[in-house]
């Protein structure tokens, strides 16, 4: 019987975990800035909103339809990706290539959110299999990122030796 430690685990999957980790902690606070984005234009028309969590999704409820609504529904993806993309500022983000997967997943999850929210907004409102599409696609993102990195680490050993 083979035993694989913890320690084994951690060394086979560090990207992966480090990316997915990231992901999760990056979760509410871009959210929240994305949802700030359609604070703005909302209350920018003189209108009041509702800001909820419920079920793990943030929610702006506008109490009128605000105009532009196009503007509306692209600035909570721009304020998400501007966000995330911040992150790049950091040179830890910018070094760690998991930490550098899970931001760019982020930003690229906002960038869908954006197109999506705007171009197909009664769809995105009112279909919730969208959203898991848009998930779909984040996780290829992730994976093509994955499969990235580790071949870049895999040639950096080879020369190495």
């Amino acid at each position: 019987m083979i035993l694989i430690t913890r320690r084994e685990i951690w060394h086979r999957n560090k990207l992966l975990i480090v990316s997915a980790i990231t992901i999760l902690v990056l979760f509410f606070p871009t959210g929240f800035v994305h949802e700030l984005g359609h604070i703005l234009i909302c209350t920018s028309n003189g209108y009041d909103y509702v800001f909820s969590i419920a079920d793990l999704a943030l929610n702006v409820h506008c109490s009128a339809s605000p105009q532009p609504i196009l503007l509306y529904f692209a600035l909570g993806g721009i304020f998400g990706m501007i966000a995330s993309v911040s992150l790049f500022l950091s040179k830890k983000v910018r070094s760690n290539p998991g930490i550098f997967i899970g931001v760019s997943v982020t930003a690229f999850d906002h960038f869908l959110k954006s197109i999506f929210e705007t171009f197909t907004h009664s769809a995105y409102l009112s279909n919730p299999n969208l959203s898991i599409y848009m998930s779909v696609l984040s996780v290829f993102f992730m994976l093509g990122l994955f499969v990235f990195f580790s071949k870049r680490a895999k040639r950096k050993t080879a020369e190495m030796i």
